[in-house]
């Protein structure tokens, strides 16, 4: 059953809005995605903004970020970014393969609480810290992107409206460095340590049935289409054979 604090937090999702950062010098805009390298993208975004200054790498941390975040990034609806900001400055995003984004976040959110006693984010949705992925991916898909918490919405909830993408250049997690380099070559902005890489990437087929999978494909079809996956899904699913 739902606490009290759960229903709260769900009516806090519905007004929720993409966060942008806003570089005003090089007018450049970054629409971040959670799960999507935002902690380097971040990371990067900080140390182009102190590069003028005596801090160093490693002196950026979560506690900087957090300090430095509310002075230079909002959040904003896609109207608004449309209407005030798109056309004034260069705008990005990065995505990644929907299907494994959604066990990404399974994963960091409920195995990995589960496994360090963390707190559980998500049990606003039903969603329990010993929940299986195939009972995790029923309850998500029969939530909208409107009440679902952020880790869990559909990329193009960040990064499109009715009129199209909203942002001026997508990319890939996938090809993190070599799209990354385009944006250095333009702003100057420094290749971003790249955190929480995983030293191997799980096959689907030894995770989840294809029907669970194909239950992923079928809630987050839009990004597959939007974003140039189609490829890789396809290539996920010949591992069912």
């Amino acid at each position: 059953m739902l606490t009290f604090k759960d229903l709260r937090k769900n009516l806090k999702i519905r007004r929720e809005k993409p966060q942008i950062w806003l570089l005003e010098k090089e007018k450049v805009g970054y629409i971040q995605i959670p799960k999507v390298a935002t902690r380097s993208i971040q990371h990067a975004m900080v140390r182009h903004l102190v590069s003028d200054s005596a801090i160093n790498d490693n002196a950026i941390d979560k506690k900087l970020i957090k300090t430095i975040e509310p002075q230079y990034s909002a959040h904003m609806s896609l109207r608004q970014i449309r209407r005030d900001i798109k056309g004034h400055y260069f705008l990005f995003g990065f995505v990644r393969n929907p299907v494994t984004r959604i066990y990404s976040c399974y994963k960091n959110k409920v195995l990995d609480q589960r496994k360090t006693g963390g707190r559980n984010i998500l049990s606003n949705h039903g969603i329990h810290l010993d929940m299986d992925f195939p009972a995790f991916v029923d309850t998500i898909i029969k939530i909208p992107d409107r009440k679902i918490d952020r880790h869990l919405r559909s990329l193009a909830w960040f990064l499109s409206d009715a009129e199209g993408l909203v942002v001026d250049y997508v990319g890939k997690l996938e090809t993190f460095r070599d799209d990354w380099e385009y944006l250095r070559s333009l702003y100057g902005l420094q290749i971003p340590v790249h955190h929480n890489k995983s030293s191997h990437a799980r096959k689907m087929s030894t995770v989840c049935s294809k029907t669970t999978l194909e239950k992923i494909i079928g809630r987050y079809t839009r990004d597959i289409e939007l974003f140039g996956y189609q490829q890789a899904v396809d290539e996920i699913l010949r591992e069912y054979q």
